[in-house]
């Protein structure tokens, strides 16, 4: 299928792109509406999305209306009120895109920095190596083009973040020794 219509673009995705990355199970297309549902989108912002499948007059789906609702603020909020309230987290809702490494690293990042009670951006060198020790063990960083986006999410360079990783791979090695 092919994009036909974007407003307010949040990605960098254009009409007559492939819409291939929203590939849904095919269980999932028997529904109306499928959602709310978590997805990440390029950049690192938490969205939530809600898709219409769209019907020919035969019953069968034929096209998706698609909408994306940022909730990053949303959600510092919302980590913010169960820190000082002592609320339990909330569940993570079911996914019904196949999860991608841009999830992964953005479910990552999120916990660590809801565990350390500050952004990614602003961790020391530690905090730092901690959160690519985590990343790298997640095997985040063996996927190609995967560095630039996790240096942005960390608000670092490439090359810091490479001796960061150079360092946290010596010390994997030395504990496998």
């Amino acid at each position: 299928m092919k994009i036909a219509h974007i407003a307010n673009p949040i990605s960098k995705r254009k009409v007559g792109d492939s819409s291939s990355g929203d590939r849904f199970p095919d269980e999932a297309l028997v529904q109306h509406v499928i959602g709310p549902y978590r997805k990440t989108n390029t950049d690192g912002r938490n969205m939530r999305c809600i898709t219409a499948v769209l019907r020919d007059e035969k019953g069968n789906p034929h096209g998706m209306l698609c909408v994306n609702f940022d909730v990053t603020m949303l959600e510092r909020v919302r980590d913010s009120l169960e820190t000082l309230a002592f609320l339990p987290p909330s569940p993570e809702p079911e996914r019904f895109f196949h999860d991608n490494w841009r999830q992964v690293l953005e479910q990552i990042v999120s916990n660590h920095e809801t565990g350390l009670g500050m952004s990614a951006r602003a961790l020391d060198a530690t905090g730092r190596r901690e959160l690519i020790a985590r990343l790298h063990e997640a095997r985040i960083l063996d996927i190609r083009n995967a560095a630039p986006a996790v240096a942005s999410r960390m608000g670092i360079s490439r090359a810091l973040l490479y001796k960061y990783l150079k360092e946290v791979r010596k010390l994997d090695s030395a504990s496998d020794n």
